[in-house]
């Protein structure tokens, strides 16, 4: 795939690391920042960088990759729109009202949202026919868009609202252990907020459990608990009964070749005890588990697999916009 880059931030990080990696999967013809200091660091970096969005879409291209955050979004999709364009949305819909929300929803392109593709998300995903009738989801550590796709997948959900939602945010305070630069000592404290959300769908339950300094701390880690029916699974694994009805453990384990070279290990496929569920399609090329799921979303619409629409993604700010 072709690809117009628009946003030079972090965001827009995977997207250059996915390049350079599965060059054949992807290839950035051309960036648009609206920051010339941006520019002039984009090229420096061999990049096809400006200041120019008609001058980006100029290059010859199959989709473009919208990555800018909050900052002029709609503006942007809209212009994407009128030309026609394929946009990969990785920048989330939440922070437009419903006006603008709807004014998107017929647009042409996929909702960049990974976790779904993410190896344990979707090793956790592959298991849940195990449980039957699925009643409980409860995240933790999730962004509210990030949280409310996966709760749409595992309920399957489409534009229903829930019947009630209870909320609490609740201020603590924790040792420091971590920040976006990385580890911290932790021998200093943080103030952080705990917010929990319970949404009721009928019969269905689902826990939203997120703390402001989560992404971060190397003491808080995500967790998801499914409950159904026939048992119960989190990432450790799948709780269930045998065939006489007595409990048993199935775990996972995660298979990776560990580089001491650079510390770096690369995932190569997931078991259920000893059953495999998931299989890296990128091995043996060393990408974090967020680019797994990135990559697998691009090589999907390559490969004329399912992918999520523009539309999904907006479904999913909306129930995201009361977590």
């Amino acid at each position: 795939m072709k690809a117009v880059l628009i946003g030079s931030g972090w965001r827009s990080a995977f997207y250059l690391r996915i390049a350079s990696a599965l060059s054949s999967l992807l290839e950035i013809v051309s960036v648009y920042s609206s920051s010339e200091e941006r520019v002039k660091e984009m090229r420096k970096k061999g990049l096809n960088c400006l200041s120019s969005l008609s001058g980006a879409l100029s290059f010859t291209h199959d989709a473009v990759i919208v990555s800018t955050g909050k900052e002029n979004f709609y503006s942007i999709m809209l212009e994407l729109e009128r030309r026609g364009e394929f946009i990969l949305s990785e920048t989330s819909f939440l922070s437009l009202g419903e006006r603008e929300l709807k004014s998107l929803e017929n647009t042409h392109g996929a909702i960049m949202e990974q976790y779904p593709y993410d190896p344990i998300f979707a090793a956790v995903l592959s298991a849940t026919s195990s449980l039957g009738s699925i009643d409980q989801l409860m995240i933790s550590g999730l962004h509210n868009h990030h949280s409310a796709a996966l709760a749409r997948i595992v309920f399957s959900l489409k534009d229903e609202k829930p019947d009630e939602v209870l909320s609490l945010d609740f201020p603590s305070s924790i040792v420091k252990t971590g920040d976006r630069s990385g580890i911290v000592n932790g021998k200093g404290k943080e103030d952080y907020v705990r917010r929990l959300r319970i949404l009721r769908f009928g019969k269905r339950l689902f826990i939203h459990d997120f703390s402001s300094n989560q992404y971060h701390s190397y003491l808080m880690k995500k967790s998801v608990e499914i409950r159904g029916e026939k048992g119960i699974l989190t990432f450790d694994g799948l709780k269930v009964t045998d065939e006489d009805g007595y409990p048993l453990f199935l775990p996972f384990s995660f298979h990776r070749d560990i580089s001491t070279w650079n510390g770096s290990m690369t995932l190569s496929h997931i078991n259920l005890s000893g059953k495999r569920v998931y299989t890296n399609p990128f091995y043996p090329v060393n990408l974090n588990d967020d680019e797994i799921g990135i990559a697998t979303i691009i090589q999907n619409i390559d490969s004329g697999l399912p992918y999520r629409s523009i539309r999904e993604g907006i479904e999913d700010a909306r129930l995201g916009k009361l977590l």
